[in-house]
């Protein structure tokens, strides 16, 4: 009765299967697309995808950009002879902060006559569709480019695999972004209305195959490489977001291993599998059952044999798998298969029934075999004949292990390949299960000559009897334990080494110098420790990215093995810290060699490699060294000292090494109180400006004032910069200050002139620890936006060293905040040895001579010569000069002499709290 059902059976699983619509089958299915999807050629000239990448947003700012940037970007397209532009963002508000620049887009779409732009559903607050779409806004209205959805199906599995070419707010009007670029389609957006649909309508879904990898440009390579868009020509053109963490990304198969796909690449293959005629319809509901009742019909005309012959009919399961591929290859028609092959499935489970009934009926004694060897079903199992010790029966995964040759009729230990110790102890189990009828365990694990290599098993032997209670002979099972060890010895090995360099880290470091100190206790020997840290490491992850840093540390990790004694043990402590344990060392003479050498390791040049576009990188770090007995026993308090004097050796003026003494922990103990001090400080408020007057040459006019930070740490004390600002850079707390005095300065200026004063400039000074800190930007941005003073009367300083330090970089910054309408200064010029080719680069508005010049300008000759010359390089850049440190009257009659503009100083006046500032504002 069970074999003639399977038809009934069948055809309710797929009606049932064809109702319900499980979500597991729709996944089943969209597995089964993935592994059947075809690989489609590109064209002759594929789109090309100009991406708005991590370096793009580093180089250009934060997101969103004006909209002048983009419309630069179309005008070059335009020039490169791009044949059309897709722009995959959504421009659905004017850009109120840069009105121009949505003036400047729109004027760029007009010009190159064949931008499409992207338009998305909108949403409302309560998760419903809006009564418009987003449509773009370039400044007084909606645009009247031409306009591509950029709505993209999400499957049951969360990822997306296919488009709706059409869509649209009740009516799919709007082509895919891909559709409107290739049939140049200009609809332009309809007015609002109140009572427009909420339905956002979807229709001609299709299937993309799988695209090669699209030719990617940064969008900041493209633009200051210009030739970089030679490739563009007669070329469609994406532009799209594919930087991390801004949502521009689609779960997506056909991104391969990486999972995801930029939506902009997406748009752009679907583009091109559109222009390759390769897009895939989706079968309707209709078709998919039809496609089941035909596969279910192959069953019937399956022959009706007894026999393994209809154990065979199992392989009909692949059919619907090959005949969806074969529509799928051939007729770009994808037919689910998972309905049909669960009708197949149920329809064979219901027809092999009777063939499982009739396997209940073997022998006895089959039957006792096969339960013992169902003990271990996914592990070797032997049966073992008591009388001679041959190999009885052998499941597949025995033979694997044993490379494949026959064991049946063959004695054991010479025929199953473990070495001679594992047959030994097996021996040994073997024996014992046999004599007292009970399992036995091999407490040793077996090694096993295999075809890829060693195996190690570990195994157990269980007593076999006879259906009359006579013992029979014994099963062997063997447990592959190779992975298992292997990972454990991974995990042990993980839990004690560093992952990036493969050193050890602080927890095997700590075992080795203990084990280290109790071998020296004994012998008398002594231990040094050396306590590493890189120089500016901080500096080559912020302006060159984390992989970066991460090869120069593995680099660094290299040399120091290099130059250490292999009974030496080299650590990452963490971040840019090494610990290095010597033994057996020469007193104070033998550490310091060893210091000097790992000092010349890291002070050489790292050279990257081609991966990192052969970058060339100066290196330095600072050495801290303890030894023990003579500086402690204690490991932690070694590693702490060894920490202290490391510190002292960074406060030299280059890389040295520092051993540790005795004054170094009250020194440590009163930075970090005062490191303490200054945080507490800057949270309650105990930071004070004081400003000090600058004054025209010409005709004794106020005309600026600079900012100086005080700190009242106590009613009565007020503490100097000089006895602070070195702690506040070490802890990176200058960067908070900094922002602090911005604001300040800002807020002050703002007092005076709703007070109705005649504000002059005030100058900040920025440090260096700002200047590699990008969000000094911002933090100029949010002064103006919040105090709405002019941007001209807030003037920054930066230290000519500072500049020079890393000119390129300071020079973006600087653009960027001279951009916002902000001067800039440079300070204590003459000190830092400055390229004049670098400094007609930067945006700089006045120098100012450091007061080590003026101090004996009207006595040393070469001090009055360099004042002028400053004063003619500054002029002949349209700079303004200002003198720093005037205190005497001949100071400021020899400076007036030389036509230098401003001067400062104790002879004009102190620097002064805000309301003697004021006083003098008033008085002006």
């Amino acid at each position: 009765m069970l074999r003639h059902s399977w038809w009934l059976v069948g055809v309710f699983v797929v009606l049932l299967l064809a109702w319900v619509q499980p979500r597991s089958l729709q996944r089943l299915d969209l597995m089964a697309y993935d592994l059947l999807l075809p690989r489609q050629e590109l064209l002759a000239h594929p789109p090309v995808v100009v991406a708005i990448d991590d370096a793009s947003l580093a180089a250009l700012g934060r997101w969103p950009w004006p909209r002048a940037v983009h419309a630069d970007m179309i005008n070059r397209l335009r020039e490169a002879g791009a044949s059309a532009i897709a722009m995959g963002i959504l421009f659905s508000e004017p850009d109120t902060e840069h009105p121009d620049s949505d003036a400047a887009l729109a004027e760029a779409i007009k010009r190159h006559g064949h931008v499409v732009l992207a338009l998305a559903p909108s949403q409302l607050a309560g998760g419903g569709i809006g009564p418009q779409p987003l449509l773009p806004a370039l400044g007084a209205g909606p645009t009247t480019s031409s306009l591509g959805h950029v709505d993209v199906e999400i499957d049951a599995d969360g990822a997306s695999r296919s488009l709706f070419l059409h869509a649209g707010n009740g009516d799919a009007v709007w082509p895919a972004l891909a559709l409107a670029v290739q049939q140049a389609s200009a609809i332009s957006a309809p007015a609002a209305a109140t009572n427009a649909p909420t339905t956002w309508v979807r229709s001609q879904e299709a299937l993309l195959p799988r695209v090669p990898d699209l030719t990617t440009i940064s969008f900041v390579a493209a633009l200051r490489n210009p030739h970089l868009l030679a490739q563009v020509r007669d070329r469609v053109v994406f532009i799209g977001l594919t930087a991390s963490g801004l949502g521009g990304e689609l779960v997506t198969p056909l991104a391969g291993a990486q999972s995801t796909m930029p939506s902009v690449v997406f748009h752009a293959k679907a583009y091109a599998a559109l222009e390759s005629h390769a897009l895939i319809q989706r079968a309707s509901l209709a078709a998919s059952i039809a496609f089941a009742l035909l596969m279910l019909i192959s069953l019937a005309a399956w022959p009706r044999q007894h026999g393994r012959y209809n154990l065979l009919a199992c392989s009909l399961l692949l059919l619907p798998l090959l005949a969806s591929a074969i529509t799928l290859r051939a007729a770009q028609l994808w037919l689910p298969p998972a309905v049909a092959l669960c009708a197949l499935a149920a329809g064979l489970a219901v027809w092999i029934a009777g063939l499982l009934r009739s396997a209940n009926r073997r022998q006895q004694r089959a039957r006792q075999h096969a339960q013992a060897t169902l003990q271990a079903l996914d592990e070797a199992v032997l049966i073992i004949d008591a009388r001679d010790g041959s190999v009885r029966f052998s499941n597949p995964a025995a033979l694997l292990l044993a490379g494949g040759q026959p064991l049946q009729g063959q004695p054991l230990l010479s025929s199953y390949p473990l070495t001679q110790d594992s047959q030994s102890h097996l021996q040994q189990a073997l024996l014992a299960c046999l004599e007292t009828r009970q399992r036995v365990h091999v407490p040793q694990l077996l090694s096993l000559h295999a075809a890829d290599g060693m195996r190690t098993l570990r195994a157990r032997a269980i007593p076999l009897s006879s259906p009359d209670g006579q013992l029979d002979g014994a099963v062997l099972v063997f447990s592959d334990v190779t992975e298992a060890v292997a990972s454990a010895r991974e995990l042990d090995y993980a839990a004690s080494h560093d992952v990036l360099t493969g050193l050890p880290n602080r927890s095997a470091l700590h075992e080795r110098l203990a084990q280290a100190l109790s071998r020296a206790q004994r012998s008398g020997a002594n231990t040094a420790l050396l306590f590493l840290d890189l120089d500016r490491f901080k500096h080559v992850n912020d302006s060159l990215g984390h992989s970066t840093g991460d090869q120069v540390l593995k680099i660094l990790a290299q040399r120091l093995l290099a130059v250490c004694r292999d009974t030496d043990t080299v650590a990452r402590w963490g971040g840019d810290e090494f610990v290095i344990l010597l033994e057996d060392v020469d007193g104070h003479e033998g550490a310091a060699s060893a210091a000097a050498k790992v000092l010349a390791a890291l002070t050489r040049d790292i050279e990257l490699g081609a991966d990192f576009n052969d970058i060339r990188l100066p290196s330095s770090g600072s050495v801290g060294v303890v030894l023990a007995p003579q500086d402690g026993s204690d490991p932690d308090d070694l590693l702490s000292k060894a920490d202290m004097a490391m510190y002292r050796a960074k406060e030299q003026p280059r890389a040295s090494f520092q051993f540790w003494s005795n004054d170094m922990n009250s020194r440590m103990h009163n930075r970090l109180a005062l490191e303490i001090d200054l945080r507490r400080g800057l949270r309650d408020g105990l930071f004070v400006l004081h400003y000090q007057p600058q004054f025209a040459l010409d005709n004794r006019q106020l005309v600026g004032m600079e900012a100086l930070m005080r700190w009242q740490r106590t009613p009565e004390q007020l503490v100097m910069p000089s006895d602070f600002i070195g702690v506040a850079e070490e802890s990176d707390l200058i960067v908070d200050l900094g922002a602090w005095a911005i604001l300040q300065a800002a807020r002050q200026v703002a007092q005076w002139l709703r007070a109705g004063l005649p504000a002059v400039p005030v100058a900040v000074n920025l440090s260096a620890r700002q200047c590699m800190n990008r969000d000094i930007v911002q933090v100029v941005r949010l002064a103006l936006v919040e105090t709405g003073i002019p941007p001209h009367l807030l003037r920054l300083e930066i230290t000519e060293t500072t500049a020079m330090a890393n000119v390129d970089q300071v020079i973006s910054l600087l653009q960027e905040i001279h951009a916002l309408g902000v001067s800039m200064a440079v300070d204590d010029f003459g000190t830092g040895y400055s390229s004049l080719s670098h400094l007609k680069r930067f945006p700089i508005d006045e120098l100012k001579i450091d007061s080590s010049f003026v101090m004996d300008l009207a006595t040393d000759k070469g001090d009055a010569a360099i004042v002028r010359a400053t004063i003619a390089l500054a002029h002949g850049l349209g700079m303004k000069v200002v003198a720093e440190g005037v205190e005497t009257e001949e100071q400021s009659r020899l400076l007036t002499a030389v036509r230098c503009d401003i001067a400062q100083g104790y002879w004009f006046g102190h620097p002064q709290p805000p309301q003697i500032a004021t006083d003098l504002l008033a008085n002006k």
